[in-house]
């Protein structure tokens, strides 16, 4: 399976495809800030509203209910984000989101059990996430937005 989804206006700059056991999402007109690590970023403030409209389109595909029931795993494991040599430590288990304030910017850095990569040429950011681990990230995103 694999689908690029079409954005709603609701996602701002987020965009979203659909794979097997995970998801690529991808933000354009990405500040240079956003790649704090391989598996942080540093997004604005704001963007808890579109990560939520994001997410939100992905448990609303008809596909969404599917990932689990085709044998694919459900219990966290986040191996699949260790660098292709192996080496180094995969991606915290959990989600972490703290707010920050830098050069007068309002900020959230988010720690998770993703892959981040970003594209300073091109202004791209974007982020592999395993289905199993959208339910927790969604719950965080909703917490912040109501914090």
């Amino acid at each position: 399976m694999g689908a690029c989804l079409e954005p709603t206006a609701a996602m701002g700059p987020y965009r979203v495809e659909m794979r097997g056991q995970s998801f690529y999402l991808t933000r354009t007109g990405t500040p240079p800030e956003a790649r704090a690590g391989r598996y942080e970023a540093v997004l604005p403030f704001l963007d808890f509203r579109e990560l939520g409209a994001a997410a939100d389109q992905i448990t609303g595909h008809p596909d969404w209910a599917r990932w689990e029931e085709a044998g694919r795993p459900a219990p966290a494991d986040t191996s699949w984000t260790l660098p292709p040599d192996g080496t180094g430590p995969a991606a915290p288990d959990d989600w972490e989101i703290t707010e920050e304030t830098a050069d007068g910017a309002h900020q959230l850095r988010i720690r998770g059990p993703w892959i981040v990569q970003h594209e300073p040429g091109r202004e791209l950011w974007s982020a592999e996430i395993g289905y199993s681990d959208l339910p927790a990230f969604l719950w965080l995103v909703t917490r912040t937005a109501y914090a």
